[in-house]
């Protein structure tokens, strides 16, 4: 029978020599009784190739012939236990795709005898139109009415009307396949919903129902079956390209809220249906697989990849199977019961569930006290990261819409179809026209701050390019069609403004001796200080264009630190204002040692200093004197005069030593070699070496003669990756296994390997690590 299990088939087979199947085909493979262990007639039985040619040739059938009917005929390919020979691997359970008894009278006219064939079960294959019968599939589940396997469609010819509809889609169209499975979620997310007395999907199931059915079970046991001519229509619109081009030109692009924000769509589905109650019913649904579908309509353009994403269903969506849904009203729809919610998470601290009442609390506790959850990213809510854990679930699809709703009645715009910056500060503008009583945006916004007033007003020349729902929201408070088009730009006395900022960069160089270290980022006492310095020093530059002096704002800002605004780059001054705190911070900087107690970074820098000192500014000459970088130590740390090549000739030596014994000069920091301190001494000559190279010098007698001892002495890669590969090098060299550190550093190479330099490529397949 076409589309029949294997293990139907081999069943049928058995029972042709009046055998069971669990006698005739472990006899036959010779592969012992064990074979079918957990027998269940809802399984399936999978072959590899010797046995699938043992079975071909015992029933006369070419196997090209078995693999045309069988669709896991060659699924997959279990192994014998002594490598070699006949080997069978029983299934069952949701790794077993679904299936059932097909129509019987249908099987029985094929075979001319009474024994069911089971066969893998499609959305179309559950209708007989020949016969009008709906195959269930379910006779497995304890407790099942008898005979139900199969149920009568006699009296409802919209089924067999939506058969026919269903099989001239999958003809005509290629998508239609995955367009049913999104169509059934939605229908059976629909199917729990308290509908009206006039519903037709309880009338079908009762007209369906054996005598003497429990309702209850009978409702679930046909849920697919009542809903099947929905999901059909729902499919063939969803598969419209008509349909979906009316819908992309209502959104004009914007993501719709809740469905209530495509009217078109809802009207469509209510006269598919034919059910005009529906608008009402679903217009405020914000979660679900039909809201996620029109998002993927709308953000999806047209593309190789586009029906991929137009058709995906996540498995939040995903209906549960029915066995499930039966089970669980066995055990009276208890939580945790069999058939409840899957257990995911298992073996985690926390179940996803457990996880979301910890997140939800908090959200409720934020709610509570600020009114909303438009709460930043960063954002840490009592020692709770709320601010991750919202963003998270924004981003995700698959959250359930049980707990999207929980989180709706917290804050209906919690996950809103824009920038939740935005809906933070409507949050902010709203809160302000509730304490002073109104916005005023015809006076310019005047009570508000000015970047608030700024932000309005914004919203009121754009107002005819927002999202509908931000229209509605920014008339709550007042920014009606009408009241946008009075509205005037918000406005500030710039002097006032001046003072304001020029106190709080005051108070931020009262704290850190400098304002060449406020970063875009830097706020000070409400304003953003780091983004107005800057503004200050390109309008300064020019006015220094046009005038020959600095404005009268660059000196209020020079009275408070001279070098806010240097003639150098302000990287440079960062860099001296760092070595000027290393020294008030209790250090020295000795430049003939290479400068040891310093970051690398700030090392690497003053030994650029000491090399470029006769081609810097005055100024500059004049700011390093001050941290005790003069012409003549600088000069003298530059040129290595020549009592310092024979405290070089000691280093060489200590360094050939240390590399006799261990392969490497790949030395910590700390290292001391036979009293010397070698790992400092080493890093100094790094420094020097790079130093040379951005200049562009030659290479000098010292770099080469530490390359004569160790070719990788100083790598054009972090020197920490050098350590930790000969780490790894001597690990393999000793055959010993990876620690765990070790393991993680070389599964980072796999991920950044095409980022690595090639000679990092060459040193890692040394120690047999490849890309992959």
């Amino acid at each position: 029978m076409k589309g029949e299990t294997n293990l139907s088939y081999l069943d049928r087979l058995a029972d042709r020599y009046r055998l069971g199947v669990r006698d005739l085909i472990p006899a036959l493979l010779q592969v012992g009784g064990g074979l079918f262990k957990g027998y269940r007639t809802d399984g399936e039985i999978y072959l590899n190739a010797e046995a699938r040619a043992r079975i071909s040739a015992f029933c006369r059938v070419p196997e090209e012939i078995l693999q045309r009917a069988l669709p896991a005929w060659t699924a997959q390919e279990p192994l014998s236990s002594g490598g070699a020979g006949a080997a069978g691997r029983f299934r069952f359970g949701v790794v077993v795709p679904t299936a059932g008894d097909g129509c019987r009278l249908c099987t029985a006219a094929r075979t001319g005898r009474a024994k069911p064939a089971r066969l893998y079960l499609q959305p179309h294959t559950r209708v007989c139109p020949r016969h009008r019968r709906w195959m269930l599939g379910t006779h497995w589940i304890d407790g099942a009415p008898a005979g139900t396997e199969q149920i009568d469609l006699t009296g409802l010819p919209e089924m067999i009307a939506a058969h026919r509809r269903h099989m001239n889609l999958l003809r005509h169209r290629p998508d239609a396949v995955r367009a049913f499975e999104v169509a059934h979620a939605v229908t059976i997310s629909w199917w729990a919903q308290q509908w009206p007395e006039e519903e037709q999907w309880p009338r079908r199931a009762l007209q369906l129902a054996p005598p003497g059915t429990d309702p209850g079970w009978w409702q679930l046991l046909t849920r697919d079956a009542v809903t099947y001519p929905e999901t059909v229509a729902l499919a063939s619109a969803l598969v419209d390209e008509r349909f979906r081009r009316r819908l992309l030109s209502e959104s004009a692009g914007h993501l719709p809220h809740t469905l209530a924000d495509t009217p078109a769509l809802v009207s469509k589905l209510a006269q598919i249906t034919n059910r005009g109650w529906l608008p009402e019913k679903i217009a405020s649904t914000s979660a679900g697989p039909l809201l996620v579908w029109v998002h993927h309509c709308v953000r999806t353009p047209a593309g190789a990849d586009a029906a991929d994403r137009l058709w995906t269903l996540h498995m939040a969506h995903r209906p549960r199977r029915i066995a499930r849904e039966l089970q669980a009203y066995r055990n009276g729809g208890k939580p945790g019961a069999a058939g409840g919610s899957p257990s995911r998470g298992r073996g985690l601290r926390l179940t996803p569930e457990q996880a979301f009442r910890t997140g939800l609390a908090h959200a409720r506790a934020y709610a509570a006290l600020h009114g909303h959850l438009a709460a930043p990213i960063g954002e840490r809510f009592n020692g709770f990261a709320l601010g991750r854990w919202l963003s998270n679930h924004r981003k995700s699809p698959e959250v359930p819409p049980d707990h999207v709703a929980e989180l709706e009645v917290l804050d209906p715009w919690w996950r809103p179809p824009w920038t939740v910056m935005w809906q933070r500060t409507y949050y902010e503008a709203r809160d302000h026209a509730h304490v002073r009583g109104g916005l005023r945006p015809e006076r310019g916004f005047p009570a508000t701050s000015f970047s608030l007033g700024e932000w309005l007003y914004i919203q009121c020349t754009s107002y005819a390019d927002l999202h509908p729902s931000q229209q509605r929201l920014l008339s709550d408070i007042g920014l009606t069609p009408e009241a946008v088009q009075a509205a005037r730009p918000r406005r500030k006395h710039m002097a006032t403004h001046f003072e304001r900022t020029l106190a709080a960069a005051r108070a931020y160089a009262r704290t850190h001796g400098t304002l060449v270290t406020a970063t875009a980022d830097t706020v000070q006492d409400g304003f953003k200080l780091g983004q107005w310095l800057a503004n200050q020093r390109s309008k300064d530059r020019a006015y220094q264009l046009r005038h020959g002096a600095p404005s009268p704002r660059a000196l209020a800002l020079s009275a408070i630190d001279p070098w806010w605004n240097p003639p150098w780059a302000l990287k440079w001054q960062r860099s001296w204002h760092q070595a000027q705190k290393h020294l008030q911070d209790g250090h020295v900087l000795d430049a003939a040692a290479g400068f040891p107690g310093t970051s690398s970074a700030l090392a690497t820098w003053l030994t650029a200093q000491c090399a470029q000192y006769d081609t810097l500014q005055p100024d500059q000459q004049d700011l390093l004197a001050r941290i005790g970088l003069t012409a003549d130590r600088a000069r003298g740390a530059a040129a290595r005069p020549a009592e310092r090549e024979a405290d070089f000739a000691v280093g060489l030596g200590y360094a050939r030593s240390y590399h006799s014994t261990h392969g490497t000069l790949a030395a910590a920091i700390s290292t001391v070699h036979d009293g010397f301190e070698l790992g400092r001494w080493l890093r100094r000559q790094r420094q020097h070496a790079r130093t040379d190279a951005d200049r562009g010098a030659p290479e000098c007698a010292a770099v080469k003669a530490l390359t004569a001892v160790d070719p990788w002495w100083c790598p054009p890669w972090p020197y920490h990756w050098h350590r930790t590969y000969h780490q790894a090098q001597t690990c393999h060299r000793n055959s010993q296994p990876y620690p765990p550190r070790l393991t993680t550093w070389i599964q980072t190479q796999h991920r950044n390997w095409p980022r690595l330099h090639p000679q990092q490529h060459h040193l890692l397949t040394t120690i047999n690590i490849h890309p992959g």
